[in-house]
């Protein structure tokens, strides 16, 4: 990829750390995983898979709002999912998606550029 590795590094800081403060109970174990591919020569698909507690039905069409959270005065700001759908979807020239099911986990899919739009140009 010739993309932003700075921004793409604070994609995946907040999205790990939402996992932390919200997909798991303090002390419970979990696994997050992250898998890459190739999506023809242009795209790639990065996906990011917590096996915690998953979300509400009704949280997921609030995820990427600013100053969302399920966690408000407990270390949560409601920014982590914003800034990473605001870098995704700007700088980064691509598209996310979120997927969840109660007690069963949630999946972030980065679909990126392998070439920054604004390397492109």
């Amino acid at each position: 990829m010739r993309s932003y590795p700075g921004p793409l590094i604070q994609v995946f800081m907040n999205i790990v750390n939402n996992a932390v403060l919200h997909a798991f109970e303090p002390g419970q174990p979990g696994c997050i995983t992250i898998k890459a591919s190739a999506i023809g020569e242009e795209q790639v698909l990065i996906e990011l898979s917590d096996d915690g507690r998953g979300m509400a039905p009704e949280h997921l069409a609030h995820a990427f709002d600013p100053f969302f959270t399920t966690k408000l005065g407990q270390g949560g700001s409601g920014l982590g999912l914003h800034i990473v759908y605001n870098l995704v979807t700007g700088l980064l020239g691509g598209q996310v998606k979120l997927s969840s099911e109660l007690g069963r986990g949630t999946t972030l899919s980065l679909v990126l550029p392998r070439r920054a739009p604004q390397e492109a140009a």
